[in-house]
């Protein structure tokens, strides 16, 4: 019997994703399971279920969160991490999720080009929003860039988008990376142990 894949919701730019995003793909290797990559529209999610919006934190809160541990878990997982925030992090992901969505349905390689994105966004200050840079990226890895951003824009790569961004909102789910393992909901790279738990022996 087949098992099921875990679906994996994140957007592109986002700090946590990248910093487990090879542990992940690691752990569902070891435990073969297949992988759904579902890029979701980040802040509509946030937005729609009631998130406590970053203007509204404190300066010692979005330090704890955005500076501190950011470091030290990048620390752990030996992922490089600037000190100062991406200068075109504040545009979003759009484009390069959907890019992601295109790939997908070319059936190219996903995993190579959601970690070229993040690890280019975080350490070459990549804006994911623009798309020359994205177009650039991806010749450099060797894809047909116009064909890629042509899928792109079509109508069902947007609603695919769409769809990502509803069952996130569905789900309720708070941040990216969410991680459903047979239905069980993790949030956060920092709960992979779990995630790599529920894959030998699922919780009670």
């Amino acid at each position: 019997m087949a098992k099921k894949p875990i679906d994996y919701l994140y957007s592109a730019y986002s700090a946590y994703a990248y910093i487990g995003h090879g542990a992940f793909l690691k752990i569902a290797k070891e435990a073969k399971r297949p992988v759904i990559h579902r890029p979701f529209d980040l802040m509509k999610c946030l937005n729609a279920i009631g998130y406590h919006p970053l203007e509204e934190r404190t300066e010692a809160s979005l330090a704890y969160q955005f500076s501190r541990q950011r470091d030290r878990w990048s620390e752990f997982r030996n992922v490089p991490m600037p000190k100062a925030t991406p200068s075109s992090h504040s545009n979003g992901a759009e484009i390069a999720d959907l890019v992601l969505l295109a790939a997908i349905q070319k059936n190219l390689d996903v995993e190579i080009i959601s970690s070229d994105f993040m690890h280019r966004h975080w350490t070459e200050d990549l804006d994911l929003s623009d798309e020359d840079a994205v177009a650039a990226t991806l010749g450099a890895l060797g894809f047909n860039e116009d064909e890629l951003l042509e899928a792109a824009r079509t109508p069902g790569i947007g609603k695919e988008y769409d769809r990502n961004t509803q069952f996130a909102i569905e789900h309720s789910v708070f941040g990216s990376p969410t991680y459903f393992v047979d239905d069980d909901m993790f949030y956060g790279q920092d709960n992979l142990v779990l995630v790599e738990r529920a894959l030998k022996l699922p919780f009670g």
